[in-house]
């Protein structure tokens, strides 16, 4: 960072998704290239979508061991519960005193299981036995919310709704406020939790791969020449951002250092097709922030979610951007899926780990890789690289674009 804003650190980071929520254990499978099947999706086989198969957290959401009373618990849906549980874990690495932080967390669809509930009851009873404590699940912002509750933090606590660009929307306007003195630290990332309703939506759109359900170990495969869509998956992934001297002056661990971020529409008038020059614009405004240029870059963690516009879209930018330069990229949606407003965090949490240790994820089931691709190809095997700064990309509906510079350390 330049000029007067404060440099921003990231001092704890938490993530839940359907290989576990143990970030060593997820990070050593992302290093060596191993990923986990996907699971069948009982709703979807129920209602006999396409695609009938998902990421599921398994991990435990008891509210109690999470500190939560009962009394509290009932206002928190499944994305709230693994939001916290991100959050908890984020907290206790980084050491940090929440009570004086901001709350900036969310998702894209909120609780839709509460949605189905009400009608329900409305269906069979009326409206006198829908509970007096469904509003706080209903609300937009159910997340931040909930964690800001739970939580007791004080500072300003909102939830950005922004598709799939949703949680590293979160991130960086809470960098925001600490860079420009409104707060010292915040609590920011973004969660998505399995639905049916949010599930055929994107069934009926075709956008998940409904031809593999049969083969969930290879069904989320970016760049490959046979890709065939996405697979939704549920994930949270939530980080403790503070001001570089306030974090020195408490000795808190630096993950990673977030060193610019930047944002876009494509402004094409299409609500699902991608366009690659709102992408590149996104990147171009993120270094321009940073104050490096494209050659200071050393990798790209891609929004790459295995369809075969966005995926091709996303490296024409790229092209664009580093003027034919080649520089190292990959998706790591083939391990996770596609957690949609958790994606953008939970994929900053990855870029900032990769930097930091010197390592890059291949993009595993890109082989056989599309003909396109043969002179700009994505990482495809386990790489260690020493890298000092690594854009992490989100690009959502409405085609709204966020990319963020990610560096271990200020160079």
């Amino acid at each position: 960072m330049t000029g007067h804003r404060r440099e921003i650190v990231v001092t704890g980071a938490g993530v839940c998704c359907h290989f576990g929520d143990d970030l060593d254990i997820i990070t050593s499978d992302l290093r060596s290239g191993r990923n986990t099947a996907f699971v069948p999706y009982e709703e979807a086989v129920r209602y006999g979508g396409r695609c009938q198969i998902i990421g599921l957290y398994p991990g435990d959401l008891d509210m109690a061991k999470m500190g939560v009373t009962k009394q509290a618990s009932r206002f928190l849906g499944r994305a709230s519960q693994m939001a916290l549980k991100a959050a908890r874990i984020a907290i206790g690495q980084s050491g940090v005193d929440p009570e004086p932080l901001a709350l900036v967390a969310g998702s894209g669809a909120g609780d839709v299981a509460c949605h189905r509930e009400i009608a329900e009851k409305l269906d069979g009873y009326g409206m006198r036995r829908v509970s007096a404590t469904v509003i706080p699940k209903l609300m937009s912002s159910t997340v931040s919310a909930n964690l800001a509750s739970v939580l007791r933090t004080r500072g300003p606590s909102f939830t950005v709704s922004a598709a799939c660009s949703g949680g590293a929307y979160n991130i960086l306007l809470a960098a925001g406020f600490i860079e420009n003195g409104i707060v010292d630290g915040a609590i920011a990332g973004g969660v998505e939790v399995a639905d049916p309703h949010f599930f055929a939506g994107f069934d009926s759109m075709r956008a998940y791969n409904g031809q593999d359900n049969d083969n969930p170990g290879r069904a989320s495969r970016p760049y490959a020449r046979d890709r065939a869509g996405f697979v939704f998956s549920e994930g949270a992934g939530i980080v403790v951002l503070e001001a570089r001297e306030i974090a020195e002056a408490r000795g808190a661990p630096i993950l990673g250092v977030l060193r610019g971020y930047g944002m876009s529409s494509d402004g094409s008038g299409e609500m699902v097709a991608p366009s690659w020059t709102g992408a590149l614009a996104s990147m171009k405004n993120a270094v321009l922030r940073a104050g490096v240029s494209a050659d200071a870059i050393d990798y790209v963690n891609t929004h790459g979610t295995s369809t075969q516009l966005g995926d091709l879209s996303e490296v024409r930018a790229m092209r664009n951007f580093f003027g034919g330069r080649k520089v190292d990229y990959s998706s790591t949606k083939g391990y996770t899926g596609h957690p949609v407003s958790a994606a953008g965090a939970i994929e900053a949490i990855f870029t900032m780990t990769m930097v930091r240790e010197g390592w890059i994820a291949p993009s595993v089931n890109a082989i056989p890789l599309d003909p396109e691709l043969e002179d700009f190809p994505p990482v495809t095997a386990p790489k260690d690289k020493p890298m000092k700064l690594a854009i992490s990309n989100s690009f959502g509906f409405g085609g709204t674009n966020v990319s963020l510079v990610l560096g271990a350390e200020t160079p």
